[in-house]
């Protein structure tokens, strides 16, 4: 069997390290990423330095895990975590290298074999409200924007939950389906459609 791999961007103690954790239980080799390159030396995770505001430095971490570990199937982009200091920054982080880590991880997706996960996750926090659906019709990986939500549909704000945002992650990588790509999710109850979330393409028990 194909070994599983996973790269977290935006390591940190929080979401990072609950997702990276969840991950690494269900047998994923982790490569964990972020601006100090400093990991839990307890963890046997591929820690890598590397600054998103200059998305150059987001091919280098995929060559970097692809040559010592092998080809990721699970990428989830959680660069927004660190602390950032003007709009121009926050672009760079959120946008250019999220875009960056999003078309290789579909590169690499397209040498894996059928059995690996192949899903690209991006934690969000309510600040979108549509996508381009035809980047989920090219059968070459699962997408997914994923914000933990209150139960009425507020964001979580500094009540997010580290250990739901891992479960979740590893729920969406290990489902064969593409689920909706705007994946609104509650603690203890799982994906949750708001009114506010667009009509989706994928298909998804429930929705």
């Amino acid at each position: 069997m194909t070994a599983k791999i996973a790269i977290v961007f935006g390591y940190g103690p929080r979401v990072g390290a609950a997702v990276a954790s969840a991950f690494a239980a269900r047998g994923y080799k982790v490569a964990v990423v972020s601006r100090s390159g400093n990991a839990d030396a307890t963890n046997d995770y591929l820690s890598i330095k590397a600054d998103l505001s200059d998305a150059r430095n987001v091919e280098g971490v995929f060559a970097r895990v692809t040559n010592e570990l092998g080809l990721p199937s699970v990428v989830v982009y959680n660069g927004f975590e660190q602390p950032l200091s003007s709009v121009i920054t926050d672009a760079h982080v959120n946008t250019f290298s999220a875009y960056v880590a999003a078309q290789l991880a579909v590169k690499g997706f397209a040498e894996l074999p059928s059995d690996a996960p192949k899903t690209f996750i991006y934690t969000g926090n309510k600040l979108n409200v549509m996508t381009l659906e035809p980047l989920l019709s090219f059968g070459m990986g699962k997408f997914y924007y994923a914000d933990e939500r209150k139960p009425n549909g507020e964001p979580a704000y500094d009540k997010l939950d580290a250990e739901a945002h891992g479960d979740y992650y590893v729920k969406l990588a290990e489902e064969s389906f593409q689920g909706p790509w705007h994946a609104t999710f509650v603690k203890g109850k799982g994906y949750v459609k708001f009114d506010e979330n667009p009509v989706h393409g994928g298909r998804y028990p429930g929705a």
